[in-house]
């Protein structure tokens, strides 16, 4: 009856194309478009304070973070992980880990801000067509 039909988008222009076939204003376009693309980043050697904090900033912006079981009681000291979002999400959580650490020694500041530089850089590869 009504032709359901999965999609998936690997860019953002992907999404815009189909979004605009939907009729909608640019401005829609470009609002609804870094929702559309979702992608999966693995992470490895994760040390388990910045699992945690990974976990927590990506479910407040809807995402989500797998991490080892161990980490919340920290009985194994790293982790790997797997993020799960949308463009929009991991633009958000780039955001987020970027002002992390601040608080902290220098090298752990400076750890979040390396992270935050590699999601940038997957991200960017994985969406080029």
């Amino acid at each position: 009856m009504f032709d359901a039909k999965i999609l998936k988008f690997n860019s953002e222009k992907d999404a815009k194309e189909e979004i605009r076939k939907i009729d909608v204003s640019e401005e829609a376009v470009q609002i609804m478009a870094p929702k559309g693309v979702f992608r999966v980043i693995k992470l490895h050697n994760v040390r388990n304070a910045v699992g945690n904090i990974l976990k927590q900033e990506m479910l407040s912006i809807g995402g989500e973070c797998v991490v080892s079981q161990y980490t919340v009681n920290c009985s194994k000291p790293r982790t790997d992980a797997l993020l799960f979002g949308t463009i929009k999400h991991y633009i958000a959580l780039i955001q987020k880990m970027k002002m992390q650490g601040w608080v902290l020694e220098k090298e752990k500041e400076l750890e979040y801000k390396a992270l935050a530089s590699e999601l940038d850089e997957a991200l960017k590869e994985s969406l080029k067509a």
